[in-house]
């Protein structure tokens, strides 16, 4: 495991312009972002940890879209599933900065307790080991067809995304080339302080690492982040990216700190 990777997905300002929610006994859903084009799902179609789509648009009292519109389920770290596919520049940096099999992404997205008027969080609702990475249309296609499941990354005939890749998570997580028992995707089963990024009090782009983990770490990030106080271990993620990767061979502490998350809270 080279790299962990900060992968923001779901809702955000431009692709749905709401938070997704936390509900009242703490269970996270990540809305998907909508589809222009069609896709295999659309919302009133989508239920994960027996929370359907159209209970999380509810809660989070979203206009934007309807039951009825498409949407892009992705990643998609249902049972059975564990997948998740990544085009364009994005594609492009995280094969740049030599993300890989045995890698993680932890997922992160925008967050919000309506029901008690809570702040705005960024917040890790999931995980996925990459197993496997597929990068030509046709093997994809053929991965998906094999397994019968459908997924937007590999949706039509020809390739819906200019540089289309899709990651395979591994079925148990693997540790210094040891296969554990523990789940190598999934999802965080409830809201916990330990799987918020953003800091107390503060903009959710203003984020905290645990110190046990972090502290006294140089060069950790391979792109966009870089400590605002490396004392505090805190940053703040800027702009619109997408991936924000972590070079575990500056720090093999942040690979206990996301095992540790995994095991107290997949």
């Amino acid at each position: 495991m080279k790299r962990i990777i900060l992968s923001r997905k779901g809702f955000d300002s431009s692709s749905g312009k709401s938070a997704s929610p936390i509900f009242k006994d703490k269970r996270l859903f990540s809305i998907p972002i909508p589809s222009k084009n069609p896709s295999p799902h659309k919302y009133r179609e989508v239920k994960i940890d027996g929370i359907s789509a159209d209970q999380a648009l509810r809660e989070a009292s979203v206009r934007s879209v309807t039951v009825n519109d498409y949407c892009h389920l992705d990643p998609d770290l249902r049972k059975g599933f564990g997948l998740f596919g990544q085009a364009n520049s994005s594609q492009s940096e995280l094969r740049n900065k030599g993300v890989g099999k045995g890698d993680l992404f932890l997922f992160f997205g925008w967050f919000k307790h309506f029901s008690t008027v809570g702040p705005e969080l960024h917040h890790l609702f999931g995980w996925l080991q990459i197993k496997e990475v597929l990068e030509r249309y046709s093997d994809i296609k053929h991965y998906l067809n094999k397994r019968k499941i459908l997924h937007p990354h590999g949706f039509g005939q020809s390739s819906p995304f200019p540089n289309n890749a899709l990651y395979i998570g591994n079925d148990r997580l693997k540790v210094s080339n040891r296969i554990t028992k523990i789940a190598g995707y999934g999802l965080f089963k409830k809201s916990h302080p330990s799987l918020i990024l953003t800091r107390k009090n503060q903009p959710r782009s203003k984020w905290n690492f645990p110190k046990k983990y972090f502290g006294g770490t140089k060069n950790l990030f391979l792109n966009r982040l870089q400590w605002e106080d490396e004392n505090q271990c805190s940053v703040e993620c800027r702009g619109q990216g997408q991936e924000y990767i972590l070079n575990t061979e500056k720090n093999p502490n942040i690979i206990s700190w996301a095992v540790d998350l995994i095991t107290r809270y997949g």
